[in-house]
């Protein structure tokens, strides 16, 4: 299908629309309940007023629903052709969108969401993150990247980001008081090239046209940097790029969602961290929790590649009030709450591929699940399983005869029991779920 960009004086995208692509805030996508547009922030960084313009355009033009996705990108639902001009001119009057759709398209960066308040961060990524966004946006032949070709910038602090994937991964360290990243692809952990951060953008650059120089040399190569280095190895990438690789263990250190929500201290000041309830945001909800940070000096707030965001800037002796508001307003704040172990996907009517509403069930099959610490369960609308592509302990697959149950897979993967009814999801759930999960380990 083909797809118009929008003109650009006036905002108002041209149908048709893409179908099963990533969609950005120029360019959105048809779905179940109207036209999904994604709102990147640079850095996953937020002032006050851009969440709250957020909020604000998710309501008057969309129908009041946001999603927060596991790679910190808000999406706003709902949107209506006659709603985009306003939607566009209203989150561009707040700096919140790009030059253009190719810019906007390639523009995915996943950022340590505290790296300039946590003093166990090499440094703050801000300037390096800027650098990679200059690029992306002036490089004309970067725009040949695949939609889902990313990059990931990792502080290495309280909350490190080594379970995002990513094509291309710079991970900060201090060494001798100097500050540099070492560089790694997906596909290879024990290889890596260095820079400093001020040559963020331009190894970027160079690693993203090996990339594409050596996947067209490459046939199936494929579309993400892992499967070109499955064919060609991570040593020749980086020599195309120019750039020396040695031997190197790239980090595994995670963060938890314990580590994020509640109420943080962070040097003199302190964070409150929330979640969506699977990703949901309600943004009347998020407009009221907005305004009363607000009231209490709060500065700004932080998307999280964990379907969680933080707020920053608050005074300590105001942080526990803070939680209790988020808590009223519907937001997950404690890291036992079993809705933190499921992963969901919008559902029907939302999406359109979906064949039945997720998020009630959701809801109902997280109190049956054994306690502890990550995902161990996902429900998906269809076999596509956008909402986590990576296997977990146990998949519920929705089909039109029910849930077909796939264990440690992904939601396409063949399934142990087809077409259980809700009542015999609860059973398998009630009875086997410390053996499913224990099972699934690895992969929660």
């Amino acid at each position: 299908m083909t797809t118009i960009a929008p003109h650009r004086k006036s905002g108002r995208p041209t149908p048709p629309y893409r179908r099963g692509w990533c969609p950005g805030a120029l360019r959105p996508m048809e779905s179940g309940d109207g036209l999904l547009a994604r709102v990147r922030a640079s850095g996953g960084r937020l002032t006050l007023d851009q969440a709250a313009a957020i909020a604000d355009v998710a309501t008057v033009c969309g129908n009041g629903a946001i999603n927060l996705s596991g790679r910190g990108n808000l999406y706003v639902r709902g949107l209506r052709n006659r709603t985009l001009p306003a939607f566009v001119a209203r989150l561009d009057a707040v700096g919140l969108i790009d030059r253009d759709g190719e810019v906007e398209r390639v523009r995915n960066i996943v950022v340590s969401p505290l790296d300039d308040i946590d003093g166990e961060a090499a440094f703050d990524l801000a300037p390096s993150v800027a650098a990679l966004d200059h690029r992306m946006a002036e490089g004309e032949t970067l725009r040949r990247l695949p939609a889902k070709f990313s990059f990931a910038l990792d502080a290495c602090g309280r909350l490190p980001i080594s379970d995002q994937d990513a094509d291309i991964r710079f991970e900060a360290a201090r060494r001798e008081k100097a500050a540099e990243f070492a560089i790694f692809l997906a596909g290879d952990d024990a290889l890596a090239a260095r820079c400093v951060p001020a040559q963020t953008g331009e190894a970027a650059a160079r690693l993203a046209s090996a990339f594409l120089a050596l996947a067209g040399d490459v046939e199936g190569a494929g579309l993400r940097m892992r499967t070109l280095v499955g064919r060609v190895g991570a040593k020749r990438v980086f020599e195309h790029a120019g750039l020396v690789a040695k031997p190197m263990r790239r980090s595994e250190r995670r963060a938890s969602l314990g580590d994020v929500l509640g109420a943080l201290a962070f040097g003199a000041t302190a964070v409150v961290g929330a979640a969506a309830p699977f990703g949901l945001i309600d943004a009347v909800r998020f407009k009221a929790l907005i305004e009363q940070a607000r009231t209490i000096g709060a500065n700004g707030l932080r998307l999280t590649p964990w379907r969680a965001f933080a707020i920053v800037g608050i005074d300590p002796r105001l942080a526990p009030a803070l939680v209790a508001i988020c808590a009223t307003l519907g937001f997950i704040v404690d890291s036992r709450d079993p809705r933190l172990r499921v992963v969901a996907c919008p559902g029907a009517p939302a999406c359109m591929h979906a064949h039945r509403g997720l998020h009630e069930d959701a809801a109902r099959f997280a109190a049956l699940l054994p306690d502890g610490d990550g995902v161990v369960l996902h429900l998906s609308g269809c076999a596509k399983g956008c909402a986590r592509p990576r296997p977990t302990a146990a998949t519920l697959t929705a089909t039109q005869a029910g849930y077909d149950l796939v264990l440690a897979g992904r939601a396409g993967d063949s399934p142990a029991r087809l077409g259980l009814s809700n009542g015999a999801v609860a059973d398998v759930l009630a009875h086997d779920g410390v053996r499913i999960v224990s099972r699934g380990r690895l992969s929660a």
